[in-house]
């Protein structure tokens, strides 16, 4: 697996749509009707998403503080935390996620398998992925490519960005090896560290 893409939460879509087009980069908008995310492209590598909401009901949410249910902490917290990079997700090129779960769950990390998940994209694509969340919030979530690669090809931004370079995830010291294992990527360095697990820093070449 590899870097996937990284979430930066927003209290306004539409005005960090244009803060980022300002910045010279491409935005694009996660579906034409009601969008609730926005997606950064590169020809490589990880992208960046532009997250609103999750699109989790109110009442769901409701009663999911209520209850405190562990597969749905992390989208509690992307609901609720502040403007800023919040999650990271590592990525599949092809396939299903069976044996990635199955290796987690070995290794005491549980979560919620989404198989069947799509949305139809700008350009009138579908765009059909799975993704495992795992529960917590210091572990990267899981998915799987989609069926139809939205990345655009030999494309650099106007502001002359090509790819996120590199990409610095802190984790705790009893998952480290266990990411460390499902990961093949020279972007991506992963650093011990309990009191930041969780949280990443990017840079974009």
């Amino acid at each position: 697996m590899r870097s996937g893409h990284v979430i930066y939460k927003v209290d306004d879509l539409d005005q960090a749509v244009k803060e980022w087009r300002d910045k010279g980069f491409v935005v694009e908008y996660g579906r034409t009707e009601n969008p609730i995310n926005a997606l950064i492209y590169f020809s490589e590598g990880a992208y960046i998403e532009l997250l609103q909401t999750t699109g989790m009901p109110k009442i769901i949410q409701l009663i999911a503080k209520f209850f405190k249910p562990k597969n749905l902490e992390k989208f509690l917290y992307w609901e609720n935390c502040p403007e800023g990079w919040c999650a990271f997700c590592i990525e599949k090129d092809c396939g299903d996620l069976e044996k990635e779960i199955a290796y987690l769950k070995e290794n005491k990390i549980d979560g919620f398998y989404l198989k069947k998940g799509k949305r139809e994209d700008t350009h009138g694509r579908t765009l059909n992925y799975k993704c495992f969340f795992t529960q917590g919030l210091d572990f990267p979530f899981l998915m799987s490519y989609f069926d139809v690669d939205p990345k655009p090809k030999d494309f650099v931004h106007p502001n002359g960005k090509r790819k996120i370079g590199h990409i610095k995830y802190y984790i705790s010291a009893k998952y480290y090896d266990i990411l460390r294992k499902l990961i093949d990527d020279d972007s991506l360095e992963i650093i011990k560290d309990n009191q930041r697990a969780g949280t990443f820093e990017i840079s974009i070449d």
